[in-house]
């Protein structure tokens, strides 16, 4: 979720001290623990000093609270130290400016703010033994946990004092309002290197001369052997299976509740990063949602009907949005969409709201609804597959093994498979399968990249050796030797798919941009566009109701720019971009055929919301650029201080803590 601070280290300390102040509030009020990452108590209450600013010292233990607290935030994943640090010198340097232009919280702002978070209203009881028992686990005392409550109220007071000359004209919001929903429809080429090598075929000398140019980087140093082998298909051996209903009700009534639903309905607030540097700004925004939506509900579920609010009047999906937010039907668990953040839904509990996912340019907030039930005959035929699958797999093992036992005893492959054919539901020329000569990682046809093919042929030494039955891809192999080559010089022949493959992307890294002006030149029109593409070997795309911010393009390619969304903009229908543009690994070529300008009325009844959301996002950038420029004088005069050696310290390896963490 933080990966985006890679790329925007101006203003990550400011929005790591907003993520601080966040959890602040949700980890005092709505519960603590440790999430898995036994820091010891020793680091967690240490009051070793680990960076100063100007006087302002940052202790061990405030870091290794904040690691500790993240990890739990972000299901146990490990965050650098120096993150951690940079964030707390932010609230050193919020605190210091605060304190110079009199805006420190005072004690009754203080008392306030906790009051109004713990939900206890003024004249109730306020339970202090609890609230002093959670604030001293995750901050080392009341009196550290108060003081970053202070800090939040002072930050809040700088910032208005900061941007308070900031404005915004209805001809920007306006301007902005048009550029976001004006839509267009386009036909363009798009141009990566990867794509423009499957449509080039180099010549034999080119292949030849990269060979002999690079022989000595296909020297095959281990063995390689060709291997014949017997094949069962666990598919082709299940087709003859009888499956009774009896069974498959078996199967459907011992399913587990989690297993008998048809998906879950679903929830969504989507907010678009219209361009790459106000990512920060758009991640900002959607934490801040999350925290406000869990504000609203108890015991981490929030309504469908708050959901839905705050859906309708913050989400940027047109589709969704004025419907609160409901996504169209149920979200079924597909294994292939791992990276789709609707999958998300299936795991997550009723009324449940997920922290912020980037994907595609957009970051997404989702409510997980209510679980959908499946039938026994909704459910029948998924069964049915998969108990004929295990039963088949069963099967084609225990025949795997009688083959092999065959195989052994008479080294005669044709005679195996004349005499299983008919028990593997397959033709004997289906069953004996041969190999060109290969080594340990070699894509291997049928077989692919397979450790346990390798493992399974390893032991083959002499010809007619038959090894183990070994599974494979969609079935089990029964391998036998039949030849071996000792390590030498690769001939061309055996290595030539490899070297096309190189010598075609060199080509198309060489080649593409000049490729992508000779198309841009030789479209004088967007109707033209289809013939100049052709021309050149690629095909046009089209694309209706395209809006800026979108990325352009399929599947994880797509990409958008400013100067793409420039291009776009400026244009009316017919036109096109008279020089290709460059986005991410992709070259654009873009021609515009219909356009349609942003509904008017629409503005007029969003421009008081349009103009608040403008006014956020510019006081942010303001804030950041303020915290930023002091951060700089600051460390330029000597007054910021970091004790590496504490850092490796508090970098150690803690007992339970994942170590693929985040990179910053």
């Amino acid at each position: 979720m933080l990966k985006f601070f890679n790329r925007l280290e101006r203003t990550r300390n400011f929005v790591l001290l907003l993520f601080s102040i966040l959890m602040v509030v949700s980890l005092i009020f709505w519960g603590s623990g440790t999430g898995g990452n036994q820091t010891s108590e020793s680091m967690l209450r240490s009051t070793e000093t680990i960076a100063k600013v100007s006087g302002e010292k940052i202790t061990l233990g405030e870091v290794m609270r904040q690691k500790q607290n993240y990890a739990q935030y972000m299901q146990g994943r490990s965050i650098p130290s120096k993150s951690i640090i940079d964030g707390l010198i932010g609230s050193r340097i919020v605190r210091l400016e605060a304190a110079r232009l009199g805006l420190t919280a005072s004690d009754r702002e203080v008392a306030d703010e906790i009051r109004k978070q713990s939900g206890v209203a003024e004249g109730k009881v306020f339970d202090q033994e609890k609230y002093e028992l959670n604030v001293s686990e995750q901050f080392g005392s009341v009196a550290a946990y108060e003081q970053s409550l202070r800090d939040d109220i002072s930050s809040k007071k700088l910032d208005a004092y900061i941007t308070s000359g900031v404005t915004v004209s209805d001809a920007e919001v306006l301007s902005d309002y048009q550029r976001k929903n004006t839509k267009f429809d386009i036909s363009y080429v798009t141009l990566n290197a990867s794509d423009l090598a499957k449509t080039i075929t180099p010549s034999d000398e080119e292949l030849h001369a990269y060979f002999d140019k690079n022989k000595a980087s296909y020297y095959i140093n281990t063995p390689q052997k060709k291997i014949k082998y017997l094949f069962i298909n666990i598919s082709k051996l299940g087709e003859k299976l009888q499956i009774p209903d009896a069974d498959l009700r078996a199967e459907y009534d011992a399913l587990p509740a989690d297993k008998k639903i048809a998906g879950v309905l679903g929830q969504e607030i989507v907010l678009r990063i219209a361009k790459p540097d106000l990512e920060t700004q758009v991640q900002a925004k959607a934490a801040q949602l999350v925290q406000e939506l869990k504000a609203k509900g108890s015991d981490g579920t929030v309504s469908e009907e708050e959901f839905a609010k705050m859906a309708k009047g913050q989400s940027e999906d047109r589709v969704s949005a004025p419907l609160g937010g409901k996504l169209r039907g149920p979200v079924r668990e597909d294994p292939n969409k791992k990276e789709d953040p609707y999958q998300r839904l299936i795991a997550m509990k009723p009324g449940e709201v997920s922290e912020p996912i980037l994907y595609q340019n957009r970051y997404f907030i989702l409510r997980r609804g209510e679980a959908v039930p499946k039938s026994f005959e909704e459910a029948k035929k998924e069964i049915e597959v998969s108990l004929r699958n295990r039963r088949a797999y069963a099967a084609a093992a225990e025949l795997a093994q009688k083959a092999d036992d065959a195989l052994k005893a008479s080294k005669d492959i044709q005679k195996v498979a004349d005499e299983f054919a008919p028990q593997a539901n397959m033709k004997p020329a289906e069953m004996i399968k041969e190999t060109a000569y290969v080594k340990p990682g070699d894509d291997i046809p049928g077989i692919g990249i397979s450790p346990q093919f390798e493992e399974g042929i390893a032991t083959l030494e002499a010809v007619n050796d038959v090894g183990e039955k070994t599974p494979i891809q969609n079935g089990f192999a029964i391998p036998m030797l039949a030849d071996r080559k000792e390590p030498r010089d690769a001939d061309f022949d055996e290595v030539k798919a490899q070297i096309t493959d190189v010598v075609k992307l060199e080509k198309a890294q060489a080649e593409i941009e000049n490729i992508a002006k000779a198309i841009a030149a030789g479209a004088p029109n967007a109707a033209a566009l289809a013939a100049a593409a052709s021309a050149k070997g690629m095909k046009v795309k089209d694309q209706k109701a395209f809006v800026l911010g979108s990325p352009l393009g399929e599947g994880s390619s797509a990409s958008t720019s400013e100067a793409l969304e420039d291009a776009i903009y400026a244009m009316k229908p017919g036109d096109v971009t008279k020089t290709p543009i460059k986005s991410g690994d992709n070259w654009y070529v873009v021609g515009v055929t219909g356009r349609t300008e942003a509904d008017s009325a629409e503005f007029a009844k969003q421009r008081d919301t349009l103009r608040e959301q403008m006014l956020d996002s510019r006081r942010m950038a303001i804030f950041t650029d303020y915290i930023a420029s002091v951060k700089k004088r600051l460390s330029d005069g000597g007054y910021i201080t970091i004790y590496q050696n504490v850092v490796e310290k508090a970098d150690a390896p803690q007992p339970g803590e994942e170590q693929n963490g985040l990179n910053f």
